[in-house]
């Protein structure tokens, strides 16, 4: 065992004349001269006993057994490489970098993001906003929560919860709705993150905007469910965004009709990377959370 790690070093300055392709190139690369790098290559040939490299004009070159040490070297040094950059992202690497979109953020992750602290204090989420709700971009993000199909090639994507649209108004607007015809008569608040849910609940309805229809555009769903709780018009967002929302009669849900798709919102990763810890910590806490 003493003697393995007296010959890592000079393993290393062979490993180095390898890839480095010649003496010179090895000292550059290892900060030292390349009378040190000769000398650690006699060492090593002396403590093996065996010659591993041979004068090739101004530089040297490799011999049979000299060839076939540095490729195990280096082979063995990429796995050590490996290893210890493991070693070192699980030691310090807590933390994760998620991208939503902001009513997703505010409305969903929020209020469930204590729970998952209490459990793992030691992890940190970094939570950025996107603008569209089909972004599929997982640069500088280890998650991102896409409304899709959930069939991206390439990358793991787990069910949060169903495609779902309603309504939701305050108590005294909701008095005045007794069948989906009469939200046309209403101001309508208009999410501009998500513009068509508005059209995909009328249509599933059987029923179409017209001219005199009145829309109010906000930036996002959050904006639009706090006017609607102030009365200024129906809001149509995600069920799961406002169970919260219905439980304390801050928003009512006027008329029972869903608007439904085949897609969901899902946590979508690179399934290499999400098995690691802290990752499948935070991925298996998002997905059973309710």
């Amino acid at each position: 065992m003493h003697k393995l790690r007296n010959r890592l070093g000079p393993l290393r300055v062979l490993d180095a004349v390898y890839r480095g392709g010649g003496v010179g190139r090895a000292a550059e690369l290892l900060h030292v001269t390349p009378g040190a790098v000769s000398h650690q290559l006699r060492r090593l040939e002396s403590e093996l006993g065996v010659q591993l490299v041979q004068k090739d004009g101004r530089d040297i070159a490799f011999t049979a057994v000299g060839t076939e040490l540095a490729l195990q070297a280096a082979e063995l040094f990429d796995q050590l490489e490996g290893v210890l950059a493991k070693a070192a992202e699980a030691g310090a690497n807590r933390r994760i970098r998620v991208k939503v979109i902001p009513s997703f953020a505010i409305k969903w992750l929020m209020p469930r993001l204590g729970s998952l602290y209490v459990r793992h204090g030691d992890i940190d989420i970094e939570v950025a906003t996107v603008a569209r709700a089909d972004d599929t971009d997982l640069h500088n993000a280890d998650f991102v929560v896409r409304c899709g199909a959930g069939d991206w090639p390439g990358l793991r994507a787990d069910l949060l919860f169903p495609d779902e649209l309603v309504l939701a108004c305050s108590p005294a607007l909701a008095e005045r709705l007794h069948r989906p015809e009469d939200v046309l008569g209403e101001t309508l608040l208009k999410s501009m993150i998500a513009p068509d849910c508005w059209d995909r609940w009328l249509l599933s309805a059987g029923l179409a905007a017209s001219g005199d229809t009145r829309f109010i555009p906000l930036a996002n769903a959050v904006l639009c469910l706090q006017a609607a709780a102030e009365g200024l018009g129906i809001a149509v967002t995600q069920r799961a965004y406002i169970t919260q929302d219905f439980a304390t009669g801050q928003l009512v849900q006027p008329l029972a009709h869903t608007a439904r798709s085949s897609n969901g919102y899902y946590l979508v990763s690179n399934p290499a990377r999400a098995s690691g810890a802290p990752f499948s910590i935070f991925s298996d806490w998002l997905i059973s959370v309710k």
